[in-house]
Parts: C-alpha cells; structure tokens; sequence
C-alpha cells in the first residue's frame, strides 16, 4: 500500500502547537516534511488503528505562512496536504 495522507486536522495553527494530527496510509513512515523542515520520528507519536489507518501526531515547528506536509516512507513520498501558521 503507498504512503498516503487523507487529513491534516487542525489544518491551520500555531508554532509548537501540539497535537496536529495526519490521517490515512501511514505506516513505516521515516519523515514528515512540513515546509522547508524536515521531521523524524522523534517529532511526532505515531498510532495505528485495527481499521488500518495510522495518524501522526505532529508538534508544529517553526515557520509562517501556509506550507505544504509530505509523508515519505521507504523513499516514497505522499500527497501533500497544506498547513497554514495563523
């Protein structure tokens, strides 16, 4: 199954906000692009239901303006998703 973001909720917010949480096909994932930042596993708790749909939950990091949030999983990226700094 490829690597996949359904959701970003909330999908606007703050710097160090926590939790925004990524839906969907996301399991195995080794990084989270968020803009020009690059996250690892250590940035966000990473949970998976029996339906099969996994969520990341992603402390915000620093930036502004609205950015774009890639999942990459064994060298596969997703979709992206926007995310916007109010």
């Amino acid at each position: 199954m490829s690597v996949h973001i359904d959701s970003i909720r909330p999908p606007k917010g703050q710097e160090g906000q926590q939790w925004v949480t990524l839906s969907g096909e996301l399991e195995s994932v080794t990084e989270v692009i968020w803009g020009n930042t690059s996250l690892s596993a250590e940035d966000w708790f990473e949970e998976t239901y029996p339906d099969g749909h996994t969520e990341l939950d992603v402390t915000v990091p620093a930036g502004a303006g609205t950015v774009q949030v890639v999942a990459v999983a064994d060298g596969e990226k997703s979709n992206d998703v926007t995310f916007t700094y109010v």
